[in-house]
């Protein structure tokens, strides 16, 4: 494609992919203007809803990019923005994304990443307001950044505070995107590892990455002092991420849950599954009582869960079997798919 903004006919195709049509959009995406225009009070009214409240709310904000191979980015640059969006306790409203492709590009597939946004943002009525689409010279392949803000009621802003003696709780399996990836950027190579039936259950995993609705229903039920996605560095990266620059540690008691496909392939490949990128997964803090409750909720409704520590004075760190773990250096994703690479795929 030519350099440069696409034509108005393409683009305005695009525009017409845009989410769900949520109350209180006063402008959004539309040829000749650059901006969207939300009428505020009437926006926060979804997130009041959502909780039974009648108070004044927070703007929460969040930008990420896709930046791990997936055959559906324009789905996952959503669920990733709105996850962490709703760790806060917010719930996902608006959304606004950046394309940059390549020359080499061809319409069909910025189309193929809208409708992936669009689809992915419908399914969790979240609007798209807008963004920008270019192709330029600079890059060799698409590079692809979504931008997100929902609204929470102060009342269940979720503090992300660790006090002492709470239990830090995983839910959700460790390392399931992880397992999703290496399947699929295995090929040929994993009928070498794994069966029909694990490769079924491994996709099955790695696809189920969005917990934005589990994380809003945890803090309405529960409120919770933290949630947090377990994303690159999987379990043990999230948690030195939560306590660096803090006055307390964890003390971990308990493996978080590791589907039985995920340690396979850990065997095999030579990874740590708590060292794996782990979307999907939620660590949640709380104290002795609500995370009783909260297993409860979980087996009732076959979520996997675990209390696995509790939090301790000791500045900053992380300590299993009394050893302080290293702050994950990258994400045991890399040294998976290296190991890939030793195998014949026959």
């Amino acid at each position: 494609m030519d350099e440069g903004k696409l034509e108005l006919p393409l683009l305005k195709e695009l525009l017409r992919l845009s989410g769900s049509k949520n109350k209180g959009i006063v402008l959004s995406g539309k040829i000749g203007s650059d901006v969207a225009i939300i009428d505020v009070e009437l926006a926060k009214d979804v997130a009041n809803e959502f909780y039974n409240e009648n108070s004044d709310v927070y703007l929460v904000e969040k930008s990420d990019p896709i930046t791990f191979p997936t055959s559906e980015p324009g789905k996952h640059v959503v669920i990733v923005n709105s996850n962490d969006i709703a760790c806060s306790g917010a719930l996902p409203y608006g959304f606004l994304s950046t394309i940059i492709a390549p020359k080499s590009i061809n319409y069909e597939k910025i189309h193929e990443i809208q409708k992936q946004m669009h689809e992915q943002c419908k399914k969790q009525n979240i609007a798209i307001l807008g963004g920008h689409t270019e192709i330029s010279s600079s890059v060799n392949s698409i590079l692809l950044s979504g931008h997100m803000f929902g609204f929470v009621p102060k009342a269940y802003l979720i503090p992300n505070n660790l006090s002492l003696d709470e239990k830090i709780m995983v839910i959700g399996y460790t390392g399931a995107e992880g397992t999703g990836i290496i399947i699929k950027e295995a090929g040929k190579r994993i009928n070498r590892i794994l069966n029909k039936d694990e490769i079924k259950e491994g996709r099955r995993i790695g696809s189920n990455i969005n917990i934005t609705k589990l994380a809003l229903e945890l803090n309405k039920k529960f409120k919770p002092s933290l949630i947090h996605d377990a994303t690159e560095g999987g379990v043990h990266g999230a948690l030195s991420e939560i306590v660096a620059f803090t006055d307390v540690g964890i003390r971990l008691e308990d493996n978080p849950p590791i589907s039985p496909v995920t340690q396979k392939l850990a065997e095999r490949l030579n990874f740590n599954p708590c060292c794996l990128i782990s979307s999907g997964a939620i660590i949640l803090s709380t104290n002795n009582e609500k995370a009783l409750k909260i297993v409860e909720y979980c087996n009732l409704n076959n979520i996997p869960c675990k209390i696995i520590g509790i939090v301790i004075k000791s500045k900053g760190n992380v300590i299993l079997d009394d050893i302080t773990i290293d702050k994950p250096k990258g994400d045991d994703i890399i040294k998976a798919l290296e190991e890939l690479e030793k195998i014949d795929d026959g």
